[in-house]
């Protein structure tokens, strides 16, 4: 064999021995789906209850198994519910705690002091921001698949929601008489539907309060709320059920949108579109 075939035979061999050793150093290991998780939050409830295996979940909050206010209430039976203080999830021993931009700083301090893995998810002002923290928490529970099914729905569902058929104006109003204005959730609905949201030529951004005087200004066409039940001695109602909005906004131009569809970031916003759709369709049909 000459030099040259006395040399590529060396380089074979090197690379075949460089290769071997290779195969022996181990990859790196996919790091394992959480399985004991611990939400101290209502709106993570509401995307751990849409996106976990149940044998993923290990505790949820009290509000998690509240009609009025959870849209996965059913899933939530059975559940272990806490409060969410740091002692509680603590004894549970948690691999992950699921909180919002809200919960108590001393809590996730003391929680951190412990080395518990910590993940924060905002409240959702868009159906943008629905759809990304969809994939964030399918992606942080290893169900990537269930995530991108969950985002396929609700594009369906707004791609098949069509306008109502004239201009409307609305504003929705809570108890208290808070009024949500641009930067929320229920504002994207209605701009994606083609209505005017009232309360953001008052100037309201995010949910603050307004006054009877200020609504009646508006000269919103229709009044959206989360409950048709306001009753008579509850003070917090006192501005929706006032007499004057009354005659300015009747009950049959009312919509109501059930808080559970609406009051946190979830799959449910398709939901509340369709709703507020529909029933905006039927107030403008009978003008």
């Amino acid at each position: 064999m000459d030099a040259r075939g006395l040399m590529l035979r060396w380089i074979f061999r090197a690379f075949a021995a460089i290769a071997s050793v290779a195969c022996l150093i181990p990859l790196p290991a996919v790091a394992a789906a959480p399985a004991r998780i611990v939400s101290i939050n209502a709106c993570t409830d509401q995307l751990l209850l849409a996106l976990a295996d149940r044998e993923q979940i290990l505790a949820v909050t009290t509000f998690a198994r509240d009609p009025n206010v959870s849209f996965y209430a059913d899933r939530a039976e059975g559940l272990k519910t806490i409060v969410g203080n740091a002692e509680e999830v603590l004894k549970l021993k948690p691999d992950l705690v699921l909180v919002g931009s809200f919960t108590r700083s001393v809590t996730r301090a003391q929680l951190a002091a412990q080395g518990i893995r910590i993940v924060s998810f905002p409240p959702a002002r868009s159906i943008e921001d629905i759809k990304k923290q969809i994939g964030e928490m399918a992606s942080l529970l290893g169900n990537e698949e269930r995530g991108r099914a969950l985002i396929a729905e609700i594009d369906a569902a707004f791609a098949n929601l069509d306008r109502p058929p004239w201009p409307l104006r609305a504003i929705q109003l809570e108890r208290r008489g808070f009024a949500a204005g641009t930067d929320t959730l229920i504002d994207d609905i209605m701009r994606r539907l083609g209505i005017i949201n009232a309360a953001t030529e008052l100037g309201i951004r995010y949910v603050d309060r307004t006054t009877l005087e200020a609504v009646l200004k508006a000269k919103a066409d229709v009044l959206i709320l989360d409950s048709a039940n306001l009753g008579a001695n509850d003070q917090g109602v006192a501005l929706l059920a006032h007499p004057a909005l009354e005659r300015v906004l009747p009950p049959d131009r009312r919509i109501v949108i059930p808080e559970n569809q609406i009051v946190c970031g979830s799959p449910a916003v398709a939901l509340a579109a369709r709703t507020l759709r529909d029933a905006a369709e039927r107030i403008l049909n009978k003008r």
